[in-house]
């Protein structure tokens, strides 16, 4: 009997609550893994978290300033502020590129499956080779629920224009994510994902999330770069939300 009232809480979480910390982006999801859920209006979501990045031309340590705002009805918007202590691979600016984001839920069906379509405008204020550029993308991610494990998989479209998004070399590309949630209990929570690009870019994670009541989340994980510029990634952060905004 208790193993069955346990089996439906933790059903009933993952089907039809908000995930918990911020995603790519700034728009809901968790690191490395966008999903389809979406902030109810006057919900704020603030975090940030320490990265550590190797890579073949030295290490890099990021601290993302996050934010995500549930704006209106199905709507939601988001913001990431990359700040850049260490870089010892391009001795670069002590900021990244700050990314602008926006969700709409377009269909909820029974059960938990959604979509939601996103798109994401890329301000070049970070470093040559280190950070995107200019960049403006669109796309969309759904997310379907089997009993205790969540299926999320995105697609985004991209114009890029590196550092001058004016002149004549604007590159187009196609970003990808697949990877799954699951609640081992009613507020821990695992998460992996693969993601790529059509720029030669391929990593796989996961992580942990640890809920701390009603309004603060844990992550920690690691991200191993497959192909690209990250060998790998170490990183742990936190996430607030509050109501009222």
């Amino acid at each position: 009997m208790r193993k069955s009232v346990l089996i439906m809480v933790i059903t009933t979480v993952t089907a039809f609550s908000a995930s918990w910390s911020i995603g790519p982006g700034g728009l809901s999801g968790w690191p490395g893994l966008p999903s389809s859920d979406i902030l109810e209006t006057g919900l704020l979501r603030a975090g940030t978290s320490l990265e550590y990045i190797n890579t073949d031309q030295g290490t890099i340590l990021q601290i993302p300033l996050q934010a995500c705002w549930g704006l209106a009805e199905n709507f939601e918007i988001g913001a990431v502020v990359p700040i850049v202590p260490i870089d010892n691979a391009f001795s670069g600016s002590i900021m990244g590129d700050v990314v602008l984001s926006g969700g709409w839920l377009y269909e909820k069906a029974r059960g938990g499956s959604a979509l939601k379509f996103t798109g994401k405008l890329t301000i070049p204020t970070g470093e040559k080779g280190r950070d995107t550029g200019a960049q403006l993308s669109l796309g969309g991610v759904t997310s379907t629920t089997f009993r205790e494990f969540r299926l999320s998989m995105s697609a985004e479209y991209a114009l890029n224009g590196g550092r001058n998004p004016f002149d004549d070399t604007i590159v187009d590309l196609l970003y990808f994510t697949a990877g799954g949630s699951s609640f081992l209990t009613s507020d821990i929570l695992l998460y992996a994902a693969v993601t790529g690009s059509t720029s030669s870019s391929f990593t796989a994670g996961g992580g942990c999330q640890y809920l701390l009541g009603n309004s603060i989340a844990v992550d920690g994980g690691l991200g191993i770069g497959l192909d690209g510029f990250t060998n790998f990634k170490i990183y742990s952060g936190l996430s607030w939300t509050g109501e009222g905004y």
